[in-house]
């Protein structure tokens, strides 16, 4: 077994950079972790009406930020390539380097308006561990959000050799949604045979839809945050080498 210790920041996202990136900023220089987890759309905000050159500097402060912690960070960002635009997530080890990007594979109707769907599931190595990241809506393929298969991606990266998944979310708060939420995550959990990270974005409409937390392979939660506001947890989690 190896020990890695996670800390996932359940926090609220504005609409625009100027809102975002000095509170991601100031948990990565005051965290103590290997990794740290950052809601969807945490940077830019969900909207493409962010600047590149913007981004583009947010991002290298963020690697600045991540060499000076020694910790990985996962960060949900837009991202434009060849002015397309699509939701990211974006990992920056502890050498303040960009280990890669997975792109959003299913986004949801509302998200299509503004964004395109990424190509490619992908796994990451860092340090011996094997992971997948994964949007939102690519975990559980909701009903209501879009007539779309699902690819059952959190299987996927199992059988690709992941020990652990990471899942940036931003579900918001209709409760209709939290029955199946959770018993999806416990599902998609157990059907992987890993832990499966989450971190929901907080909302100001009251409690979320689905905590922040760590499921583990069984489809128990080993640690789930207050529904209700901004959030931080850390925890020490074995991982199968």
């Amino acid at each position: 077994m190896a020990t890695i210790r996670i800390t996932g920041v359940q926090m609220l996202v504005g609409a625009k950079k100027a809102d975002n990136l000095p509170r991601i900023l100031a948990y990565i220089k005051e965290s103590d972790c290997d990794f740290i987890v950052f809601p969807e759309m945490a940077l830019t905000g969900p909207n493409d009406g962010f600047s590149d050159p913007k981004t583009l500097d947010a991002w290298e402060q963020i690697a600045a930020a991540c060499r000076q912690s020694y910790c990985t960070a996962l960060v949900g960002t837009g991202s434009r390539a060849e002015g397309i635009v699509y939701i990211q997530s974006r990992i920056f080890d502890d050498q303040g380097e960009v280990l890669g990007t997975q792109e959003k594979l299913v986004p949801t109707e509302t998200d299509r308006k503004w964004c395109r769907p990424g190509s490619k599931l992908k796994t990451f190595v860092h340090k011996g561990l094997t992971f997948g990241c994964l949007n939102a809506n690519d975990l559980w393929v909701a009903p209501g959000f879009g007539p779309y298969p699902d690819p059952r991606l959190s299987c996927q990266l199992s059988q690709r050799g992941a020990g652990l998944i990471f899942h940036l979310n931003n579900s918001g708060t209709d409760h209709n949604y939290a029955p199946y939420y959770d018993a999806n995550l416990r599902l998609r959990a157990r059907e992987a045979a890993c832990p499966i990270v989450t971190v929901n974005a907080a909302s100001a409409n009251g409690p979320l839809n689905i905590a922040s937390g760590i499921m583990s392979r069984e489809g128990e939660w080993l640690l789930s945050c207050p529904p209700s506001g901004e959030q931080v947890f850390s925890y020490d989690l074995e991982i199968e080498e």
